[in-house]
């Protein structure tokens, strides 16, 4: 299996062609898109009035310090509206009438978020400083149980606020080259389908694997060595093109690059993956590699990497959600502009799930390969 899984790696290694191709395209696509879109993004550019519903069904204590936060949320350009129809609040977001939906509850207590990902910076900064608002609430609540005598303290410390805004960037916002380093780098990794699909091709073509086959190895440490190979180049790749946008080109990474790096590894597993099933399951090469090159462009459209999700209308942002790449890109976003880490899981689980899936295809389709 080792032996395999090197002469697997060393011939992907020596596909220097197609490994320059993998690395200058998306640098070069994304000096190019970064350049010619620069007025689409910026730091100078406006929000859109944030507008926000909300029902009170909380005690006093909480309602009167979510009335503290509207007031300094305020100073932001949030404005709010209160109802008391949670099923209306609850559609409204839904059809995009309000970036966010706010409930209050009592018992049990606490503060229930509805967002428009149509409204994806203004929800997003809502959902910020609403974390900051319940972490100030939380250790507020703790010295009243513990110490009620320093409650006057806290208070009364120009210091403590109900809502923390020093933790804001608000002029952080991604420009044209750092939302295409981004979306390029997940477009390239998805294009490694291609990686995966012609190791097993090529073996078909110079009849290598029933030489392959005749060896004392299990099939499935065969496809393993094979897939494992293609995979490690994927991620050079894709780490060659990170390294270059962001020294190079400066684009912004933010300050935390392991769950990016998750993010990029389960890609790579997952688009290998889909390559390689590809070529078991569809036996003509050529409507294998249309599949492929059909279907890619269409996913990494679908997931932003062209344009952002915001230019999408409301029919497409709905159909958006069937591609993986919309997932990666939203969850490397986050991290990156919102120190939110909740997509993660979500993006690395449904590339692992896509994996799965096509790994265990390619194994069946395998077993019945003969010499």
């Amino acid at each position: 299996m080792l032996k395999i899984f090197k002469k697997e790696l060393l011939q992907n290694l020596r596909e220097t062609k197609g490994n320059a191709m993998m690395v200058l395209f998306p640098i070069v696509l994304i000096v190019i898109l970064g350049t010619a879109l620069s007025t689409m993004f910026g730091k100078d550019t406006e929000l859109d009035v944030a507008k926000v519903l909300y029902t009170n069904q909380a005690g006093k204590e909480l309602a009167a310090g979510f009335e503290s936060f509207m007031e300094h949320a305020g100073e932001l350009g949030i404005e709010f509206e209160e109802t008391d129809d949670i099923e209306a609040g609850i559609g409204s977001v839904k059809h995009a009438g309000y970036s966010c939906y706010v409930l209050l509850k009592d018992d049990p207590q606490e503060i229930i978020l509805y967002k428009n990902d149509r409204y994806y910076f203004e929800a997003n900064l809502v959902e910020i400083i609403l974390h900051s608002f319940v972490g100030k609430y939380n250790a507020i609540s703790v010295v009243a149980a513990e110490n009620p005598a320093m409650l006057e303290t806290v208070m009364e410390d120009p210091e403590i606020d109900l809502l923390e805004l020093k933790s804001l960037d608000r002029e952080r916002q991604p420009s044209s080259m750092d939302y295409y380093s981004v979306t390029m780098l997940t477009m390239i990794l998805f294009y490694s389908a291609m990686t995966g699909y012609w190791s097993v091709k090529n073996e078909q073509n110079l009849k290598t694997g029933n030489r392959i086959l005749c060896s004392p190895v299990h099939k499935s440490e065969i496809l393993t060595a094979k897939v494992m190979g293609s995979i490690i180049v994927t991620i050079i790749q894709g780490f060659l093109v990170l390294v270059f946008s962001r020294f190079v080109l400066n684009a912004y990474w933010g300050a935390n690059i392991w769950p990016i790096i998750a993010v990029i590894i389960s890609e790579a597993i997952m688009a290998v993956s889909v390559g390689v099933g590809i070529a078991f399951t569809v036996r003509n090469e050529a409507a294998s590699s249309s599949i492929l090159n059909t279907v890619i462009p269409i996913f990494v459209f679908f997931g932003g990497g062209y344009v952002p999700f915001e230019v999408l209308g409301e029919f497409l942002q709905k159909i958006s959600v069937i591609s993986p790449i919309r997932w990666m890109n939203m969850a490397i976003f986050n991290v990156v502009y919102s120190n939110d880490f909740s997509h993660v899981p979500v993006a690395i689980a449904i590339n692992l799930v896509i994996a799965v899936i096509f790994i265990t295809v390619s194994s069946l389709a395998y077993r019945k390969e003969a010499v």
